[in-house]
Order: structure tokens, then sequence, then C-alpha cells
């Protein structure tokens, strides 16, 4: 059976495509990895490919792309492809009761990472399986992905797969926790390289801005490429003593973290989704905040700061009360 596995850029769409692997013991399958505001097109390319079966991990729907991401279900659905979706990220009723209508299998729980939620409901195929493997890959990306850091491996996977990588590192990735192993030789210099870098960055300092919003500190900063964003917003999070972190870049791609803010009630109104304390989405920047940028790159996150403030301020308080 040729199978198609949609994931996300992260380690927990590493992880998880890795996990499905090894419990699934499948041979023939192919991955895509792919951002949620981009799934559509990422279902395309499927679309296009003779596959039997669908499997989608780590990957929660975007507003925006929601209408097409059920028509190209729906025509896969109609050529016999058995669709399987594996997911942690806040669903609609709605969406789940369209979807399921279509014929395919949802398994939506927001109690664990999308690594947590495989391990939980793919019915293991490969006897035997490695209990301790997939109870310490679970709670190590777990920690990281959620924000939560309560197990010692959290920090080192959250570093491990970022989305600046190749996908070339990813399918490396998900091919060892495939294999049964939570790690390899190979990992310590790329963690190890990701470790200096850091350093670097947050010794340099980093260019802010920062508003109050109904009583809540949001702190901008530009993202950088050497630097996990979840790393910086726990930077500015201390260094500022602020509520809501926020890491932008000049095209409009926005990464919200919080430690007691439902960042992803932002997210959502701003055409994204994600986690109760980590999220993103992605806004349109205008030509002409992108061209000053270049030469005055506080003029984009003004620009981001506004928009995110703007949001926040027409948010019920309670709704941004975090309840996880």
């Amino acid at each position: 059976m040729a199978v198609a596995i949609i994931t996300h850029t992260d380690m927990d769409g590493a992880g998880a495509a890795g996990l499905y692997i090894y419990l699934s013991g499948i041979q023939n399958y192919k991955l895509f990895f792919t951002e949620p505001y981009l799934l559509n097109k990422t279902l395309a390319r499927v679309l296009n490919a003779n596959y039997e079966r669908l499997v989608l991990l780590d990957i929660g729907i975007n507003p925006s792309v929601y209408s097409e991401v059920v028509d190209y279900i729906s025509r896969l659905r109609k050529r016999g492809v058995s669709i399987a979706w594996f997911d942690h990220h806040i669903w609609s009723e709605e969406w789940l009761r369209e979807l399921r209508d279509l014929g395919m299998d949802i398994f939506n729980d927001k109690s664990t990472c999308a690594t947590g939620v495989v391990a939980k409901y793919v019915e293991p195929r490969r006897n035997p399986v490695d209990l301790v493997f997939v109870s310490e890959l679970v709670k190590g990306v777990c920690a990281g992905d959620l924000w939560r850091f309560d197990h010692w491996m959290g920090g080192y996977y959250l570093r491990l797969v970022r989305r600046v990588d190749s996908n070339t590192w990813r399918r490396n990735v998900v091919k060892t926790i495939a294999e049964g192993r939570l790690w390899s030789s190979e990992f310590d210099e790329k963690i190890l390289t990701h470790v200096e870098s850091e350093l670097k960055v947050l010794s340099c300092g980093l260019s802010t801005l920062d508003k109050y919003v109904n009583g809540l500190k949001i702190v901008v900063a530009e993202n950088n490429e050497e630097v996990e964003n979840s790393f910086i917003a726990a930077f500015l999070i201390g260094r500022y003593s602020a509520d809501i972190a926020v890491l932008a870049s000049i095209d409009g791609k926005l990464s919200f973290r919080s430690r007691s803010v439902n960042v992803r009630e932002i997210a959502v109104r701003m055409g994204g989704g994600g986690h109760v304390y980590a999220s993103g989405a992605k806004i349109e920047v205008p030509l002409m905040v992108r061209l000053l940028g270049r030469i005055e790159r506080k003029t984009v996150l003004s620009y981001v700061l506004n928009r995110v403030a703007d949001v926040v301020a027409n948010i019920p308080r309670d709704l941004l009360v975090a309840t996880q």
C-alpha cells in the first residue's frame, strides 16, 4: 500500500511521523512536510499522485484554507483514498463533523502533543513494541512542543528540528525515530551549534517594541533563524516581564508565546492557530512596510505590534485566560 504522510515541519511533526512509521511498520511511504497555512497546496500534490492512504500528523486547520482543505479531502475520498488525521490542536465541532462525514478518521486529543496522539491511537502492527522508547519519545517531544519543559529531553528535541531546517534533515530525524532510536550521535553536533548561536544572539541584545493592551504587556521582536522562537520568547517574557511575546518575520509570519495567556485565541483571529501557549499565524505586510523594514527593522515590528494590539483589544478578557 502506497502511503502519503503529511506532517508539520517542527520536532513534533517529525516525532509523530517517525513514531507512526515505527508502530505501523509501513515501508512504502512518502513524507510531505508543510505548514498549516500551506496544507491546501500540499493536498493538491497528493491528489495528483496515486496513494491508497493519507495520514496527516500535527497539522491543525487554518480558517483561511479550510474550504480548500475540505474540497481536496472530498476528492481524495471519492477516489477511495483512506484518510486518518492525528492532531492535538483545537478544532471546532463543525470542522470535526464535516470532515468525519466525508468518511475520514480524526483523532483529535488536546491532552498531549501530536507524537502522543500517535502513541495513544495508532494500533501497533509490529511485535514487539519498545514501550520505554515510545514513552520517553512522547515525554521528550511534548515537553518542548507544549512549552512545558517537564522532561530533560524537551530542550534538546525543540532544537533538533526547526522550521528553517532542510527536509533532508527532517527525514533523517524521522528515519532515526522510525528505527526505534531516541537519539543519534550526529544529532549532538547540531545541538551544540544551535546553543552557541543562541548565546551569541541573546548576548548581543534584541530589537524590541512593547505595548500594554487591556492590562497585558505585549513585546514584539524579529525572529532569528539562528535561535528557536520558543527560546527567544522565553527570554523576552522574562527580560521584559511580558504577558505575550510575538516573534515576527518581514514576510508576515508570526509566532505567539505566553505562560499565562491563551495566545491561540489571538492567532485564530489573525488567520492562524496552534496551542494555548504557543501559536502562529501569517499576515499580509504591506509592500511599503516591507521596503521600509529593509532600512529600519523596527518598521515591521511596529506594524505587527499595532496589528496584534488591535486584535487583543477586541477579545473578551475571559477568552484570553489560559485553561490548559
